[in-house]
């Protein structure tokens, strides 16, 4: 009963102050809403488990090779069979890889498309320990080579192409232009090996295979129970050198005994999740840690706030004290009107941090992982519930503990004065509050200004190419309806021949991969001729890309030295180009001169290739990175058998002077026009393929821009609250001064000058705190210190400007004060 009647007290007392009810539950809700929105994306992406039986035991298995520069390297057939047969610290090991095929309704009810796919060894999804919701998983037969065509499609595509039919085990997609049968559906939480794989086929590798291929596969193992991940990558490093013993040759002229001896890859073991999750980890615990300071400024708010308050009532307090209530009953009350405004705080900011998590999912950069899994669950309502405890506690503590240290009849004799405490005891603790917001505001501002910097300097770079006007469309030619590398090339001549003459197109090409895109990838080591053999050491890796002779003009590549592609009719398939910085690691000449005429080759007995021309660098990977080093094959025709170096998957670029998305339209119909079962994907400029290269960077930066806006509110709030209520408490003295002479002028100035003050306070300890969190933020930094006066001076002046604007308003009032009214009042 006693809390009840304690709760209904509090409540008509709330009621009865509706402005100052409503700003504390704004204000709570602001700093709720954000902290649970963050927590249900950290949630979703760091903490909650995998979607798969025992995830606590899946790593993931690649390899470190420091020798090459090469880190987070895959695994091979052989060293896959390997692990599997000799290491006992697993349970089993598995691989796959990711891609997209196109695929096609036999009955040709429904459009092609281009989806998602995850090749894998039979035994992946029963390592997973995922069942499927219908049907089965692959079999040995299927995943022998040449075994039956099988395919395992999600839950997803299952409900949107087959209407969640029961009956689709033992129907038949066309992937690729090979009939292949339905035998399984997985559930809509197996996202492996990404959020946005819709089919799943058998691996098939060759166990016989006289070249079984180089470090091209990602591995899963499941470790035995109790087994440390230390234990079991000792094991591996133990285990590696018996692989040749499975499988000698890595490819004609490479034995995979030497390149183990000259690469000396380093078994890597990590957690599953660490592995999905990757660097994202770092920007995510930045915005935690933002929606933290956040939170904090908020509490400090509405704890002012509520100093405020009870400093109204200190008459009513006191009397409650001298007529009997016990001190317990009084803080009873504190603490009540605290958690009330707390639970509906609660409650409304479930409801932000729903919208705003839907606006994360909605607007997140693609690469960011597990973000379908990001939702406001069970968890995310009971950390909003233990924050707004936390809250009602931090927030109803301050006035209760002035409270505790009043005397009660003090509050009598002055007519709800004081408590028995001196104004400014009272005023040092709002100053200190106030102070805390600022440094807090100065953090977030400070933060989102350096990464304001970095977006600014990454989209300064120039990337080697020009993405002003430039198309692109993928596409891809299946080899069951083009055989020979003679169809592929004619079809691609004809269809630039028709790219070429759109309206507005001055330059058309294609090529197997574009910068900043993950499509096309192809790392290995230039032979040069001459040079020292792989027996003595494995050269450098070099990115291969397949072009015609129209990409480097629809790209505005330039060539610095020799000449380019023929075009298609005379091309030839032993020539070669390659970019400034391979000619001056590989020829050790910088102007590419050199290099011209010089021959290498892929493999120490494979065929030889001559430079014929050099081209600028590119920056591929990343705007943040130095440009990487390529080797350009011509897209020719060797022959009438399918050759490794030809492409079939490629982009299509044109540059155009008119707009590029009807020019984009245009180039899909001519594609649709040349085969209507190929379909067309990843469709965008070349721009939006530069704005997607600092796509987190920039969501990052957007995030903290929007938490700094709101913490500079609150901050300049609270600044006002302050300056506010002090020019009530000294509306006699301003009276006085104004009346003995002193201009209304310096009396704002004076009240100003307070309020700078107190912003000065919390910048000096904003900048320290700035200084801490700078270590934190470098690396998300490009060409900009965490020291950059620029960034700083800006959030600092910001913040001036604001506090000045916040100090300015009461002030101004502070001035107008009428003497008499003001000696009258007293």
């Amino acid at each position: 009963m006693s809390l009840l009647h304690d709760a209904s007290h509090a409540w008509r007392a709330l009621r009865r102050a509706p402005g100052f009810s409503l700003s504390v539950v704004v204000t709570l809700t602001v700093g709720l809403g954000a902290a649970t929105a963050t927590f249900a994306v950290v949630n979703g992406v760091l903490i909650r488990p995998l979607p798969y039986g025992n995830p606590d035991r899946l790593v993931s298995a690649s390899f470190d090779i420091p020798s090459l520069s090469f880190s987070h390297a895959g695994q091979t057939p052989a060293t896959y069979r390997a692990f599997k047969q000799f290491a006992h610290t697993i349970d089993d090991i598995a691989l796959y890889r990711d891609g997209t095929q196109n695929v096609t309704d036999p009955a040709g009810l429904a459009d092609p498309e281009r989806m998602s796919v995850g090749w894998m060894t039979a035994n992946a999804i029963p390592l997973l320990d995922v069942a499927p919701i219908l049907g089965r998983s692959f079999g040995a037969d299927e995943d022998a080579p040449k075994g039956p065509a099988a395919v395992i499609i999600s839950e997803g595509l299952w409900r949107s192409r087959f209407g969640a039919n029961r009956n689709v085990i033992g129907t038949t997609l066309m992937i690729s232009g090979r009939p292949t049968r339905v035998i399984g559906v997985m559930p809509a939480a197996f996202r492996f090996p990404s959020a946005s794989t819709q089919l799943w086929l058998p691996l098939q590798l060759d166990p016989n295979a006289l070249y079984p291929g180089g470090f091209n596969y990602d591995a899963v193992a499941r470790l035995r129970p109790g087994v440390s991940i230390d234990a079991a990558r000792r094991e591996f490093a133990a285990v590696l050198p018996r692989a040749p013993e499975l499988s000698p040759n890595m490819a004609p002229g490479v034995s995979l005994r030497t390149v183990l001896d000259q690469a000396k890859p380093i078994p890597r073991l990590v957690p599953m999740r660490d592995d999905v999750v990757g660097d994202v980890a770092r920007s995510l615990w930045m915005v935690a840690a933002t929606a933290g300071l956040l939170f904090l400024v908020t509490c400090a708010n509405v704890a002012s706030l509520l100093l405020v308050r009870a400093d109204g009532r200190q008459h009513e307090l006191s009397l409650r004290a001298v007529l009997g209530a016990s001190r317990s009953r009084v803080l009873a009350h504190f603490f009540t009107e605290s958690a009330l405004l707390a639970a509906v705080s609660m409650l409304a900011g479930l409801g932000v941090a729903s919208v705003g998590v839907h606006a994360l999912v909605s607007a997140g950069p693609s690469q960011l992982p597990r973000l379908a899994e990001v939702r406001v669950d069970a968890a995310a309502v009971a950390f909003a519930a233990v924050a707004g405890v936390l809250a009602a506690l931090a927030c109803g503590a301050i006035p209760a503990v002035r409270f505790l240290r009043a005397d009660p009849a003090a509050g009598l004799r002055e007519g709800g004065g004081r408590w028995g405490t001196a104004s400014d005891h009272r005023q040092r603790a709002r100053a200190t509050l106030v102070a805390a917001q600022v440094a807090f505001a100065l953090v977030v501002l400070a933060v989102s200004a350096l990464l304001l910097r970095s977006v600014e300097r990454l989209r300064a770079v120039r990337p080697g190419f020009d993405a002003n006007g430039v198309a692109t469309l993928w596409l891809s030619l299946p080899a069951e309806r083009y055989a020979t590398d003679t169809a592929v090339v004619q079809f691609y001549a004809r269809l630039m021949r028709q790219v070429s003459a759109l309206p507005g197109v001055t330059a058309a090409g294609l090529a197997s991969h574009i910068p900043l895109t993950s499509h096309g990838t192809d790392v290995d080591p230039v032979f040069v001729e001459g040079a020292e053999t792989i027996d003595q050491k494995i050269p450098p890796l070099e990115l291969y890309v397949t072009a015609d002779s129209g990409y480097f003009r629809a790209m505005g590549i330039p060539i610095v030295a020799g000449r380019g592609f023929a075009p298609f009719e005379r091309q030839r398939p032993d020539e070669a180009l390659i970019s400034r910085e391979t000619a001056r690691v590989l020829f050790h000449d910088s102007t590419g001169r050199a290099a011209v005429g010089k021959r290498f080759r892929e493999l120490p007995g494979g065929a030889w290739r001559t430079v014929v021309g050099v081209v600028g660098d590119v920056r591929d990977t990343s705007l943040a990175v130095p440009p990487m080093r390529m080797v350009y094959y011509p897209e020719a025709a060797n022959g009438d058998t399918v050759d490794d170096q030809l492409a079939r998957t490629v982009a299509l670029v044109a540059r155009t002077t008119g707009d590029v998305a009807a020019t984009t339209r245009a180039m899909q119909r001519l594609v649709h026009d040349a085969d209507a079962t190929l379909p067309t994907f990843d469709v965008r400029s070349m721009q939006d393929a530069v704005a997607g290269s600092i796509a987190r960077l920039t969501f990052t930066m957007i995030v903290l821009s929007v938490a700094a806006a709101a913490t500079l509110l609150l901050s300049v709030v609270g600044l006002y609250g302050v300056i506010a209520y002090i020019v009530t408490l000294r509306t006699r003295e301003l009276g006085v001064r104004i009346a003995l002479g002193a201009e209304p002028r310096d009396v704002a100035m004076m009240v100003t000058r307070q309020g700078v003050a107190l912003c000065a306070t919390g910048m000096v300890a904003g900048l320290a705190l700035v200084a801490v969190a700078g270590r934190f933020v470098r690396a998300f930094l490009f060409e900009v210190a965490p020291s950059d006066p620029l960034a700083l001076g800006a959030a600092a002046a910001l913040l001036t400007t604001c506090a000045l604007l916040a100090s300015w308003i009461p002030a101004r009032r502070a001035a107008r004060v009428n003497p008499v009214e003001a000696l009258r009042a007293e």
